[in-house]
């Protein structure tokens, strides 16, 4: 297997597939084993597509973790990460693969081979808590692999290796900043190895810390400070030329401010200043329903975080010990902590607070008008970010234990066997969340008769200690007020797994072309999550974040082979063509059983040429919060088809315990060119089908499609006695399609250039179709650059790529790169009669790095990314652009020493 060098703009890739005479020396070792396969055997050859990223990248690329470097890749879309997850509590700060776009819970996160305790209840891992001072590379499979690494294989695997050979000390100290002055890490990593008692016996020691201090606000980006957002078009008509959503800066709110706005009547636009008196509001140039450009009204956009502050603390420990020439035990302990705080959330949005005449609070003179008006009371919109911003904490720990024996029989054929025991918890506190059944009882304040004090009109409110609430101006709420009607929710998961494995791989016998091999092994695993909130969560008194408890099991059992067969070699026809199957029973103890295969062939047609393709069966099983997750109640309106009348009705969401897997049909096919020793170039076409995806429709849909398209959806709709629809359970179901079809290209060139040698390395990737299909509704993400949430798939531009070319000359290594984001449209939908932007251009950003020995021992480091600066594209909503394509930090410098003994 070949390792081309680092570089700190882009990921040194190498296929895993020799192109015969670029690499020869992938044919001359003696054991690989590559993760697109099970079997070890010296110059195998796999069909599916895999790149390496090397240890030297890691080291050098200058980014807060390994992920962000995995994400330079096209094959992979960032879509969660500490800057898109921002917004969302329960992920911010963490970083998950999502290889394909196909979404982060069909991309399988392996460490050495292994599986990881997963990090959330949805079953993935965060890349955050693997520890990476050890790391010796990252194997990436872009293709189908279920068949060989079990569930969640469907976009492929990424596999993080640990270099368990290493003999001395490493060390490495790290500082970046962004050119704004914020996104500040700080990293320092100290690895040890050392074989002992005549190198029978090997330790291994890793410690790595890790810190960002994040964005904290969008305004402080030129292009956030704007103040982006969409108004309807007052100019619009159906027969003009003029759009009906407007994407404009200085987008303010025309029915809130922050000291509270009266929004109806006839004393709709008067405003309260800091000391509760009132004053005119001043409407916008544009006013367009709850939105206007320019004017007194309130915004939130440039105030939201735009990066998660996040700190890592990671350990890792490994010692081996050779009990014979043939037999080698292990045992290996890991611990990380993560956390990403503070995270403050939108300032709280009321858009019509009821205040009656009596309001012990209202300035007397407003009293005065409404007498006049004759009015008892008028409702206010007031966006509060004196009280009740919502400040999240996220704290992650994880840990897990190993321990396993390998070895060597007499035959040539090789065993293995571990079992591990791992462990995460996430605590997620919620500070200043607003409780709402308190927040109702305290801004309804009176002056009570008897006391002249000022108290809350409820009495039930009162006898449980309500303080009344001020909400005239901003910051009038008291600081007693506001203790009273906030508190702190939290929620906690516990997540433990537990698995075991052994596999036994060798040659069966020899063929005229080569042996063949095979490797088979048995698999179990358990997997259990708890999940358990505070008191108020459980009675969903807050006003965000309610989680309901809830706890489950999934148990598997597995069995797998797989088998390469030579059938050519030296041929007339080729130099080599071999064969490659792979098959797996899988028992769930949620869904029973299911299977997976793949097949494939790789043809070495001379030394030039070598041709390849897969096809294969792939799965991904539902996650314990889709099975599990516990029952939340909420109010629907709904049009009942069969009594023809519209009325409310009680909707049950929770999880599904009769989900069944994902089941996917992948293909892949591509050529390997090498017209020189050291030029290599590469095409591979992929196609992915995918049935019974897993989506959660909404109440109101499955009735519709009840009684319409779906009529599988009635079991989840109950009638009472009196014939209408008393319930509807809004649970997962397997209802949706996916379908991706795509290309990737790739460009390797080494060349001696004067005293020294530039290498240049692209890759491309092509995305032709990627179309999602609930039963009703075709959406096409291809050619779009839509955000994803985190339940739903993002768009993919068409195209996506990076190049780097390096230059080594003696100590010293210069390098410039240039990573490629493709435009789209915004939505496949909208038409330029809906929004004046319907579409973005593509980003390129140039990226520069340098490395300098400094002697046998030392080397120092350095890059710049997005050297020219360049802003994402403005595709209006909360935060302007798409967090997950486009650079968002602007210009990024980093530098660094390392130290090896």
């Amino acid at each position: 297997m070949l390792v081309i060098g680092a570089s700190a703009t882009a990921p040194a890739i190498a296929q895993d597939e020799p192109a015969s005479a670029s690499q020869p020396q992938a044919r001359e070792l003696d054991t690989v084993q590559v993760t697109s396969s099970r079997i070890k055997r010296g110059g195998f050859i796999a069909p599916t597509p895999t790149t390496q990223i090397s240890a030297e990248a890691i080291e050098t690329s200058g980014l807060p973790s390994v992920a962000d470097l995995i994400n330079t890749m096209p094959a992979a879309r960032p879509s969660l990460t500490p800057v898109s997850t921002v917004n969302n509590a329960s992920w911010s700060g963490g970083n998950y693969m999502d290889l394909r776009g196909l979404g982060y819970s069909r991309t399988l996160v392996l460490v050495d081979g292994k599986r990881y305790v997963p990090t959330q209840i949805t079953g993935v891992v965060d890349i955050n808590v693997v520890p990476q001072a050890l790391l010796q590379g990252v194997d990436i499979v872009t293709g189908g692999a279920s068949a060989s690494w079990g569930s969640d294989a469907v976009a492929g695997v990424v596999n993080l290796r640990f270099d368990h050979q290493l003999d001395g000390i490493k060390g490495q100290l790290q500082y970046g900043s962004s050119d704004a002055g914020d996104y500040t890490t700080r990293k320092a990593s100290f690895a040890l190895g050392h074989a002992f008692a005549d190198d029978r016996g090997h330790l291994l020691l890793g410690v790595e810390a890790s810190d960002n201090d994040g964005i904290a606000r969008l305004g402080d980006r030129d292009w956030g400070a704007k103040g982006w957002g969409t108004i309807t078009n007052p100019a619009y008509t159906a027969d003009n030329d003029e759009p009906r959503i407007l994407v404009v800066p200085g987008v303010v709110s025309s029915n809130t401010s922050f000291g509270g706005v009266i929004t109806s009547g006839p004393l709709r636009g008067i405003q309260f200043d800091p000391d509760g008196k009132p004053v005119p509001f001043e409407y916008g140039d544009v006013v367009s329903g709850s939105s206007m450009i320019g004017g007194d009204g309130a915004y939130t956009h440039t105030e939201q975080t735009l990066a998660a502050p996040t700190e890592r603390r990671t350990a890792y420990s490994r010692l081996s010990w050779d009990f014979t020439d043939n037999l080698t035990g292990f045992l290996e302990g890991s611990w990380s902590r993560s956390e990403a705080s503070p995270i403050p959330n939108l300032t709280r949005s009321d858009t019509s607070i009821r205040i009656y005449r009596d309001n012990a609070f209202l300035d007397e003179s407003v009293g005065q008008m409404m007498d006049e008006a004759g009015i008892t009371s008028f409702t206010m919109g007031r966006l509060s970010r004196d009280y009740a911003r919502t400040v999240n904490h996220k704290e992650s720990t994880t840990r897990r234990f190993a321990a396993g024996l390998e070895g060597w029989l007499d035959n040539g054929w090789s065993w293995d066997a571990y079992y591990s025991h791992g462990t995460s918890e996430t605590m997620l506190l919620a500070d200043n969340n607003r409780i709402t059944s308190r927040y109702n009882a305290a801004i309804d304040a009176v002056f009570d008769q008897a006391s002249g004090q000022i108290v809350c009109r409820s009495a039930a409110a009162r006898a449980i200690g309500c303080v009344p609430m001020d909400l005239f101006g901003e910051g009038a709420p008291s600081a007693e007020a506001r203790a009273w009607v906030t508190g702190t929710s939290w929620r906690l998961w516990d997540i433990s797994q537990d698995a075991a494995a052994a596999t036994l791989s060798g040659d069966l016998f020899e063929l005229p072309a080569g042996p063949l091999s095979m490797a088979a092994g048995v698999e179990w695993r358990s997997e259990e999550a708890a999940v358990t909130s505070d008191e108020f969560s459980v009675r969903a008194e807050f006003v965000t974040g309610n989680t309901v408890p809830w706890a489950g099991k999934v148990e598997v059992k597995e069995a797998f082979t797989e088998l390469s067969v030579p059938l050519a070699r030296d041929a007339t026809w080729a130099d080599e063509f071999s064969l490659n199957a792979a098959a797996r029973v899988t028992d769930y103890s949620t869904s029973g059983t299911v299977s997976t295969w793949k097949a494939g062939a790789t043809w070495d047609i001379d030394p030039r040429w070598r041709l390849r393709a897969t096809r294969s069966r792939d799965i991904r099983a539902p996650s314990l919060e889709e099975l599990f997750s516990g029952s939340t109640t909420s109010t629907f309106s709904v049009l009942d088809p069969e009594l023809g009348s519209t009325y409310s009705v009680s909707s049950l969401s929770s999880g599904n315990p009769d989900l069944e897997p994902e089941e996917a049909d992948t293909f892949t096919a591509g050529v390997v060119f090498s017209p020189t020793s050291n030029l290599t170039m590469s095409v591979d076409f992929y196609d992915i089908d995918m049935a019974g995806a897993i989506i959660e429709l909404s109440a109101a849909t499955i009735v519709e499609r009840c009684y319409s398209i779906q009529p599988q959806l009635c079991g989840l709709v109950s009638r009472g006695d009196d014939g209408r629809i008393d319930q509807v359970q809004a649970t997962p179901q397997n209802l949706q399609k996916l379908k991706l079809r795509g290309t990737d290209f790739e460009l390797l060139y080494n060349r001696d250039i004067g005293p020294g040698q530039m290498r240049l390395r692209t890759l491309l990737g092509y995305t032709d179709s990627l179309s999602l299909d609930d039963g009703e509704v075709v959406t096409e993400m291809a050619g779009t650059v839509d955000q994803p949430t985190i339940s739903s798939i993002g768009g993919m531009p068409y195209w996506n790529g990076n190049a780097h070319a390096d230059y080594r000359l003696g100590p010293a290594l210069f390098g410039v790169g240039l990573r490629y984001v493709g435009g789209g449209r915004i939505d496949r939908v909208l038409t330029e009669k809906d929004r004046n932007i319907i579409a973005v251009g593509s980003r390129t950003y140039l990226d520069l790095n340098a490395s300098y020995n400094l002697g046998e021992h030392v080397s120092l480091f350095a890059s710049v990314r997005n050297l020219a600066d360049r802003d994402p594209p403005i595709v209006g909503g909360g935060f302007a652009t798409v967090r997950s394509l486009y650079d968002v930090v602007g210009r990024y410098y980093s530098a660094g020493v390392r130290l090896d003994f």
